[in-house]
């Protein structure tokens, strides 16, 4: 069911997007291995898309728990590799569930924002994915995608023929130490996620991370490359 429902995500959107839509960065995405993917979250399209156009079937994503609550709402998140999230929260199981996933080598994606920005623009993350980045110490795959909330605003049932581009940036690593020694936050971890997202966004959704040089800075030795 999981391979229909991406490729029928994958279908639609080249259909009804002919033209307008674009996938860039394929080639940074590691194809075997654990992964955290931390897409922004401006559009109620990014949830689905994410993982109908990551080049690998083991990819799973927290979503918000309200999605499981009615039947044919959780069968449907369930098939699509997705498990429930209590947001803004110390969500032990979710936790659990995401290190039980990154430990079998699959790959999970997750919003460090927590929630969908309705201002269109980047903005404080939670400390949750710098949290499992660090804990996995797996590589982080940042992903930029811009034009989904202009192609589905809130409220609207029925989508809009908008330029939509799904961009994924090099993958690092977040560390627990820099090389002085000094303990890195996990604030600061998620803020060095959100900064390499910043980084392939353009430069008017980059929001609290517009200024690139002082968040490099601020958070040098939080990451290295893989």
């Amino acid at each position: 069911m999981y391979r229909f429902l991406r490729g029928f995500m994958r279908f639609m959107t080249r259909s009804y997007l002919y033209g307008l839509f674009r996938v860039e960065g394929l080639e940074n995405v590691p194809r075997h291995g654990a992964l955290v993917v931390c897409p922004n979250h401006f559009g109620t399209l990014d949830p689905p898309m994410v993982p109908a156009f990551l080049p690998r079937l083991d990819v799973w994503s927290m979503a918000k728990s309200e999605y499981f609550r009615k039947g044919w709402m959780r069968w449907l998140f369930t098939a699509y590799h997705a498990f429930p999230v209590v947001r803004h929260t110390a969500d032990r199981e979710a936790l659990r569930r995401s290190f039980d996933l990154l430990k079998a080598g699959h790959a999970l994606v997750m919003y460090p924002e927590g929630t969908r920005v309705e201002a269109g623009v980047l903005s404080s993350p939670e400390p949750g994915a710098g949290f499992i980045a660090q804990k996995a110490g797996c590589p982080v795959l940042p992903a930029a995608l811009t034009g989904t909330r202009e192609c589905l605003p809130k409220g609207k049932l029925w989508p809009r023929r908008v330029p939509v581009r799904a961009r994924f940036g090099k993958p690092f690593v977040v560390l627990q130490r820099r090389d002085s020694g000094e303990r890195v936050s996990h604030e600061e971890a998620s803020d060095a996620i959100m900064l390499a997202i910043a980084e392939i966004l353009p430069a008017e959704k980059r929001g609290r991370y517009s200024d690139l040089d002082g968040w490099r800075r601020r958070l040098a030795g939080v990451t290295r490359p893989v």
